[in-house]
């Protein structure tokens, strides 16, 4: 069995983000959306890490020390990803690589502000081995059955033991983590509150996982929970967000609904909030807003400003995100992030 052994010193970072970047391919200015059997060319294209490498790099740029925890392989796709963590300044020691492939591609398609995707991720199954870390410090506990795992090997989450998730506890010190939400992860965020750490819950669009009866345990045990509009809506069944995020609320701590061109809404306990978007010349790519959304309102709460306050870095943050292609290109760092949450839109 394979056994490999966690750094003696201890690391002190801001946010731990856990989960599995993948390569975006984005193609905007698109005049009409693609016709069955016809071509249609974009007068724009990128090529980005995604994911939640969003999050992680919009947190790196505003000055927090992040540390990735995820799954690579050794094809092309996983070289370019390790290249741009690095790039952005996210320590990558926690990051495994696997001696296979392992692919995670999504190409986005923007038109009249809007965006769909076309994504295809496979993942290795728990029995092959993983490459030697990166550093020493790129660890696994190893003695570890694989029905102790908080989750199971899915595109949301790297497959890791509840006994690795103690041991990097040990080792590492994370003021928050950022995840996706997960029915599996109740017993992982039970080893976080006992290391007091925020967890900041994302989601995306899994209805079969939205659906999971272990859902409301899993919000109740979080710090934030971060939907957008729809996950929220298809979360309660409610048909506006206002509705959902009290419907939420009753479960989740504190409660933000991502309403893209609307802003953000937050609700916690009966009180509600509401931030516009921060307005902008011309949206260019929407891919990945709610990723810098995210970042930036974790950015707030981790320097102690209000709830209002919080949102409103959120949405200068996931607006500004907008006018580029990529979710992180156009992220502001920490000083222009200031500067414009003290001035007038």
């Amino acid at each position: 069995m394979e056994q490999v052994y966690l750094a003696v010193e201890c690391k002190d970072f801001d946010v731990l983000v856990i989960g599995n970047p993948c390569v975006d391919l984005i193609f905007s200015g698109l005049p009409h959306w693609p016709a069955p059997g016809k071509e249609v060319y974009a007068t724009r294209f990128a090529i980005g890490a995604g994911a939640v490498f969003n999050t992680a790099a919009a947190l790196s740029r505003l000055g927090l020390r992040v540390a990735l925890l995820g799954e690579l392989g050794n094809d092309c796709l996983s070289r370019y990803l390790l290249e741009e963590i690095r790039r952005a300044g996210i320590c990558s020691d926690l990051v495994r690589q696997r001696e296979q492939r392992i692919a995670a591609l999504s190409v986005a398609l923007v038109h009249d502000d809007e965006r769909g995707f076309v994504s295809y991720v496979e993942r290795p199954s728990p029995s092959s081995p993983a490459a030697a870390p990166l550093s020493p410090s790129a660890a696994s506990a190893g003695s570890a059955s694989r029905e102790e795992a908080p989750a199971p090997a899915t595109e949301l989450l790297p497959p890791l033991s509840l006994p690795e998730l103690r041991a990097l506890l040990q080792r590492y010190r994370w003021r928050a983590v950022f995840l996706h939400l997960h029915p599996a992860l109740g017993p992982a965020l039970e080893l976080f509150a006992e290391q007091r750490i925020e967890v900041f819950l994302d989601t995306g669009w899994h209805p079969r996982l939205l659906g999971d009866q272990r859902v409301p345990e899993v919000l109740r045990r979080c710090t934030v929970f971060l939907p957008n509009r729809l996950e929220a809506e298809a979360l309660t069944g409610a048909r506006d967000p206002e509705a959902a995020a009290r419907q939420l609320a009753q479960l989740a701590p504190l409660v933000v609904i991502k309403l893209g061109a609307e802003g953000a809404l937050a609700c916690q306990g009966e009180q509600l909030w509401h931030c516009p978007a921060w307005p902008v010349s011309e949206v260019i790519d929407p891919t990945g807003a709610g990723d810098a959304f995210d970042a930036g309102f974790i950015y707030a709460l981790l320097h102690g400003y209000s709830l209002p306050e919080a949102l409103r870095c959120g949405t200068i943050c996931g607006s500004l995100a907008t006018t580029a292609l990529t979710g992180s290109a156009a992220v502001p760092d920490a000083a222009e992030l200031e500067r414009l949450r003290h001035s007038t839109p």
